[in-house]
């Protein structure tokens, strides 16, 4: 795979995304409400992350091993099919859920960019250590860009409450959850400090009690290498 693919398909990405939040801005111009608003909004956020995407896998830091097991590529490949396949909210759809699904996925998608921006140039789509990322939403969590993006479409769930829905929503989870366990394995290989930080850290969600773990001494170059 040459290097200039993935940014470019992440632009490509862009484009569309942002051809969207076009009209959902004009939309919400023409019906200035809560939910063309929302709507407008989350389609704007949802272009910053794809665009995030592309810019961090432009010169991005080379991993440590790259990943070629299979499974590992089906995870990541039905993860953006998750993402990309949810349905509309149906007319139908009551007020409320609507508003809370819209204001959840717009929740959800700050927080996602919000964790790629942390994550930097260290993003992959495939679960290899780039570099280790302790800071921002990865204070929390070990996954933040995963969590933002789970409860993006928990969101969009509960706006289009659908068969449709709740299955791309539980094949996301079941992606995620994957691509995490392969992404700690080669971090853990790489980052001898990975270690102690999945003993105080959750994976998806915070820790509701950390356990204390000595500090491992590391040299100071390695540690600014390793922290971007």
């Amino acid at each position: 795979m040459r290097r200039s693919f993935v940014p470019a398909a992440f632009l490509a990405a862009a484009v569309l995304t942002g051809a969207h939040a076009w009209q959902a801005l004009v939309a919400a111009a023409d019906h200035p409400d809560d939910r063309h608003l929302l709507l407008a909004l989350y389609a704007v956020l949802r272009t910053a992350v794809v665009l995030a995407f592309a810019a961090f896998t432009v010169r991005r830091a080379e991993p440590h091993r790259r990943s070629r097991d299979p499974v590992a590529f089906a995870a990541c490949a039905l993860a953006v099919l998750a993402v990309f396949g949810m349905a509309e909210p149906s007319p139908r759809t009551a007020q409320l859920l609507l508003a809370t699904g819209d204001a959840v996925a717009v929740l959800g998608c700050i927080w996602q960019l919000v964790s790629v921006l942390a994550l930097g140039r260290c993003f992959g789509l495939l679960p290899e250590a780039r570099g280790l990322v302790r800071r921002g939403p990865y204070r929390l969590v070990r996954h933040p860009v995963y969590l933002g993006e789970i409860a993006a479409l928990a969101g969009l769930t509960i706006a289009a409450p659908v068969p449709r829905t709740l299955v791309l929503l539980a094949v996301l989870v079941g992606a995620q959850l994957v691509r995490a366990r392969y992404e700690e394995r080669a971090l853990a290989e790489a980052f001898p400090d990975y270690i102690g930080y999945m003993e105080t850290t959750g994976r998806l969600l915070p820790a509701l009690r950390r356990r204390a773990v000595a500090p491992v001494a590391t040299d100071p170059a390695t540690a600014h290498a390793i922290n971007g």
